[in-house]
């Protein structure tokens, strides 16, 4: 009976062990304001968690996750990778829009210029105490529009 009862807390100590606890906020690229009901989500459409009204969160993480989606209406979904150390995410979500009369290849060329100022938009959301650190522990994944077709001639 002892050595079921061992075993059985060695399994259930070995499962708690697997989860890491993580803060954060998510903010929007122009006015550095919070964006409520943002969804976390983890890489297999698991959703962990949803920002406040003040964009923070709190969830639980698989120790093994390094890549997790946020989500929001009228924001483009954010794809981020989260360091090993990483356990205060502050994200900036980029708004989603539509492009009138332009190629794809235009568009994704303008939406990577607004993608390459976050990590100034990260240190402005610092200096005025949005964020609580000077630069991000996590990076950000581009994803293009536009994907070069095998059988393009281009």
């Amino acid at each position: 009976m002892k050595l079921i009862t061992l075993l059985s807390f060695c399994l259930i100590s070995c499962c708690v062990s697997a989860q890491r606890i993580v803060t954060g906020k998510v903010i929007d690229e122009f006015e550095l304001m919070a964006i409520p009901g943002a969804k976390i989500m983890s890489r297999d459409n698991q959703e962990l968690a949803t920002t406040g009204l003040n964009g923070e969160f709190k969830t639980e993480i698989p120790a093994g996750t390094d890549s997790l989606l946020i989500g929001s209406v009228g924001m483009e979904w954010a794809s981020i990778r989260v360091s090993a150390n990483c356990d205060r995410l502050e994200i900036i979500m980029m708004y989603d829009g539509t492009f009138d009369f332009m190629t794809l290849r235009l568009v994704d060329k303008r939406r990577y210029k607004r993608f390459k100022s976050l990590d100034r938009k990260h240190e402005r959301a610092f200096k005025i105490g949005v964020f609580t650190s000077a630069s991000p522990c996590i990076s950000y994944a581009f994803q293009k529009y536009w994907v070069k077709s095998i059988d393009s001639d281009e």
